[in-house]
Parts: C-alpha cells; sequence; structure tokens
C-alpha cells in the first residue's frame, strides 16, 4: 500500500505591525453636576452609545458608563455646563 501526501496550505505571511485590537472597558469617565443641570435631556438624545438616560425627573443618569468613548458630545452640547467627560488613557 502507498502513503496518500495531503496537500497542506499554509497561512499566508505579512509583513508590517500587528493589527491592533480595539480597547476593552471604559475609554472616558462622565461626570454630572445635577445642582447645575436644568433637565433639557441633551446629552441623553446625543449620546451615540447609550451611556445616558433620562430618570422619572428629567435629569440625566449614567447606565452604561463602561460604553462611554469619550467622544465629548454630551459635554460639548451641554448649555448649563453641568458634564464633564474625562478621557481615561490606557484603557
Amino acid at each position: 500500500m502507498g502513503q496518500v501526501a495531503e496537500a497542506t496550505s499554509k497561512p499566508a505571511v505579512t509583513e508590517g505591525p500587528a493589527p491592533t485590537r480595539p480597547r476593552k472597558g471604559p475609554r472616558g469617565q462622565v461626570i454630572i453636576f445635577g445642582n447645575w443641570c436644568k433637565g433639557c435631556g441633551l446629552c441623553a438624545a446625543l449620546c451615540p452609545v447609550g451611556v445616558l438616560e433620562i430618570d422619572r425627573d428629567g435629569r440625566p443618569i449614567i447606565i452604561a458608563a463602561e460604553k462611554c468613548t469619550a467622544c465629548h458630545i454630551c459635554d460639548t452640547h451641554c448649555p448649563d455646563l453641568a458634564i464633564v467627560v474625562k478621557r481615561i488613557e490606557g484603557a
């Protein structure tokens, strides 16, 4: 009986830097100054990842801090300067 050689394919070798992996965990920390907020709701309406939600009193609350990408849309558009987003380095 003879041997049967199986064809094996080798993965393509690419040169250059390894692909970057997406960051895990929060990249931004949201701070809400409740006594400055008038409850307009802009921050929650504009947040692209759903970090903020409006509570029953019409005030923003943080419901998903781990989703914050530090895009600064909420604090940039807050007319009361009641929100600050701090970028978390190395996250």
